[in-house]
């Protein structure tokens, strides 16, 4: 079954609704066109991302060979926990990174990685990986990507003045994001 989980980044206050923001209800829709299945969800706690929380209410979403994963800030360090958290059996097809990240920079969601990430374990669970990054993205850095780039194996698909890759940061164009649904479809 073609499925897709697409994870939003970190609200900044208990009334924000990031899944309905940026990108988000457009890859949706066109996943959906495209036959799959997909959940975008409205993390629980979102404005201090945990990895635990998050994995304990993600837990029973249906990881299979054809499930593709996108996440989105902290949605998309989030991306590498739920790797990490699969059974080494359940495989998936890709796993999406757009301006992640794998350690705090003083955004006060220590509780969103893991101490030991085993990187080994987190390539294997995905068929393919992909890193988005942004010359220019104000929050996360080089050094960042650099390192999941390293420890991944992978070399990060960069498109230069897209900052964040949203609304908050690049402006309307983030209402759709056609070179993140070329690498799905």
């Amino acid at each position: 079954m073609k499925n897709a989980l697409i994870l939003h980044g970190t609200d900044f206050g208990k009334e924000q609704k990031q899944r309905f923001n940026n990108w988000f209800p457009w890859l949706k829709t066109e996943l959906e066109r495209k036959g799959y299945e997909v959940f975008l969800p409205e993390l629980p706690g979102a404005w201090h991302p945990d990895l635990e929380r998050y994995w304990d209410f993600l837990k029973d979403f249906e990881f299979n060979e054809e499930t593709v994963i996108i996440g989105h800030s902290s949605g998309g360090a989030m991306v590498f926990g739920i790797l990490q958290k699969l059974p080494k059996e359940t495989k998936i097809s890709k796993a999406i990174s757009v301006a992640g990240f794998y350690k705090d920079e003083g955004w006060d969601c220590e509780g969103l990685f893991s101490e030991d990430y085993d990187w080994e374990k987190i390539k294997k669970q995905a068929s393919k990986i992909v890193l988005f990054w942004s010359s220019d993205d104000p929050y996360i850095s080089k050094e960042q990507t650099d390192y999941l780039s390293e420890k991944i194996g992978v070399h990060p698909t960069i498109i230069e003045g897209q900052k964040h890759f949203s609304i908050g940061t690049a402006g309307e164009k983030y209402r759709k994001f056609p070179e993140l649904l070329e690498l799905l479809v």
